[in-house]
């Protein structure tokens, strides 16, 4: 018989790592969603300015992917000199082997350049900013929530749980595996008034708090099904007041 932390002793590293990636990618997705609306004005000069000229696949090269240069394929590349003398170089195809690649060095490929700096493509260019625009606006309703999870569910918890844990068993607390015993007059008794089941689960208590005031909170952490339908079934739960707000402190017993 084990018994599982309910509450502010509940380990939440992966949840809190869970949290974290998720937000860095909605993030990082935003932030080039903007991106690319701002590039929509180099588009627009690309295409108001480029030329079409004829190029000719002169080489190719190996392209490995990762660090371990296990996988690899083959880049051909076209290369065209204008008359002014720059000169215009790109990957333009991607074959599985070198033989493949051969074949086609000194075929002739259409391409566009700007003849006001080195930049060419064998795509025209194509501006969008309607569909930019609505992609990044798209991507800025996520991102409030995300941030949310991470600085309030994530963090701010942490720090919440960490400073009652230090109430409940002294300034020295610092390991959860230790067993320490609670300090007089800090645990308390809360009933269990309501639970919200979703995919996570919200739970409801009535206690009282460190001025003695008959308060009835739902707790601000998230609970499991299981871990809900234990607190409901006892009601009676250990709690910890701390300032306006409270922990809960219990253990749930598990069978292997």
């Amino acid at each position: 018989m084990d018994k599982k932390d309910i509450g502010i002793k509940k380990n939440r590293v992966l949840i809190s790592a869970l949290l974290i990636l998720v937000a860095l990618a909605f993030i990082i997705t935003f932030i080039f969603m903007w991106w690319e609306y701002a590039s929509q004005d180099k588009y627009k000069y690309y295409s108001e300015n480029a030329i079409e000229v004829e190029a000719t696949i002169t080489q190719y090269g190996i392209h490995y992917h990762g660090q371990d240069r296990r996988d690899w394929d083959v880049w051909t590349y076209y290369e065209y000199e204008s008359n002014w003398g720059t000169v215009y170089t790109m990957h333009h195809g991607t074959y599985s082997t070198e033989q493949e690649a051969k074949k086609h060095i000194g075929e002739k490929v259409k391409i566009y350049i700007d003849p006001n700096s080195d930049w060419s493509s064998d795509v025209f260019p194509v501006v969008n900013y309607e569909r930019a625009l609505r992609n990044a606006i798209i991507w800025c309703f996520p991102v409030p929530i995300v941030l949310y999870l991470l600085i309030y569910r994530c963090i701010y918890r942490n720090v919440l749980n960490k400073k009652i844990k230090k109430k409940v068993y002294g300034s020295s607390y610092n390991n959860d595996r230790i067993i320490h015993t609670p300090l007089p007059n800090t645990v308390t008794q809360g009933e269990v008034t309501k639970v919200v089941k979703w995919l996570v689960c919200y739970v409801k208590v009535k206690y009282q708090d460190e001025n003695g005031a008959t308060r009835e909170k739902w707790a601000q952490s998230w609970f499991t099904h299981k871990e809900a339908k234990f607190l409901q079934q006892k009601r009676t739960i250990n709690i910890v007041p701390y300032k306006n707000t409270y922990g809960i402190l219990e253990e749930l017993s598990t069978t292997k």
